[in-house]
């Protein structure tokens, strides 16, 4: 059993006021037992640059997929002061069996990408044959944060929420509508704690999107509190067998059950009902349409307002049942 990452293909998920795609992410144990590493497919070597060797039928996805990888090789090499010392194999996949070959059949159906740790291997389902209304820079961001993570962690599980709360930390996953998703379970009392997210995989669909955007909302709010040196200290600390309690209180000097009191009440304060609404672009998008509805309204109540004056002054006092101002212009008077 290795474990992997996986990244789903996002759901339109309904709103307050819209349909929203939110890129769902969910982690699955997938066994590479009858694999063979590095694996034999279809993709042929397409790029080969310092740190990465890209597998692509097409040579335009091939260079994209290296834009990207080198644009966020250096960003999360700086977040995390930290570089690869191994190859890292991409393969990019035309077809679902090809993307099966690559990974085995027990890979959820629901899969994009997967980032195989043991193996410094990721493969992609490629966008010219596969629509997943997700950028591929996004998705090449958050694959590559596994690794780096993974590796800075020498084998150590790390906790749900920190290992994809960075992920998606890193390629900027935040979707217009998450805000009105947490506003919401803040003002029913349904906000997850960070120890439950370890159970995601037991997680109804709405539920996990929760948690991995409480995942997001938790990383975010440790670099921007305590300073973006911090995942790198506390994943220094968990890949020595550091307890977690332990590996909190060295990096940010209170526990882990503190942490998560302090981000319960972080949460609670940012996203309540009065924040939320004077916050949120929902607010200024509402009012626009206010605003636009409501001159369209008086608009069309002062035009009545002039027919019905100049229809008096003709000595139309008494319109048929039925009529209106526009039946009776001054052509039709004249008839």
């Amino acid at each position: 059993m290795s474990l992997s990452r996986a990244v789903r293909a996002p759901d339109l998920t309904a709103t307050l006021f819209t349909k929203i795609s939110l890129f769902l992410l969910l982690t699955a144990k997938i066994s590479f037992a009858q694999l063979t590493f590095p694996p034999k497919a279809d993709p042929p070597l397409a790029e080969s640059i310092p740190h990465f060797n890209i597998y692509a039928h097409d040579q335009h996805i091939a260079n994209e997929v290296k834009i990207y990888l080198e644009s966020s090789y250096q960003k999360i090499s700086s977040s995390l002061n930290d570089t690869l010392s191994q190859v890292i194999s991409v393969y990019v996949a035309d077809s679902e069996k090809e993307f099966r070959s690559l990974l085995g059949e027990g890979f959820p159906d629901w899969g994009i990408a997967c980032a195989i740790l043991d193996h410094n291997i990721i493969v992609l389902k490629s966008p010219l044959h596969f629509n997943y209304n997700t950028p591929l820079s996004e998705l090449v961001t958050h694959e590559l944060a596994h690794v780096f993570l993974g590796n800075l962690a020498k084998g150590v599980t790390l906790p749900r929420w920190l290992d994809e709360g960075f992920a998606m930390h890193q390629s900027k996953e935040w979707r217009f509508g998450q805000d009105i998703t947490v506003a919401r379970v803040v003002l029913t009392g349904s906000l997850l704690r960070l120890s439950e997210i370890e159970s995601v995989n037991a997680f109804r669909e709405a539920k996990a999107e929760l948690a991995y955007t409480e995942s997001f909302l938790a990383v975010s709010y440790l670099t921007a509190e305590y300073g973006e040196g911090t995942i790198r200290e506390l994943v220094d600390y968990l890949a020595f067998h550091t307890s977690i309690d332990l590996a909190f209180l060295k990096t940010i000097g209170s526990n882990y059950f503190t942490f998560q009191l302090e981000f319960d009440s972080y949460i609670k304060s940012k996203y309540n009902w009065i924040s939320f609404f004077g916050d949120t672009f929902l607010l200024w998008v509402g009012l626009a349409f206010l605003i636009v509805f409501l001159y369209l309204a008086k608009r069309r109540h002062t035009k009545k307002i002039l027919k019905e004056w100049e229809l008096e002054e003709r000595g139309i006092k008494r319109m048929p049942e039925g009529d209106t101002a526009d039946d009776w212009s001054e052509d039709q008077t004249q008839i």
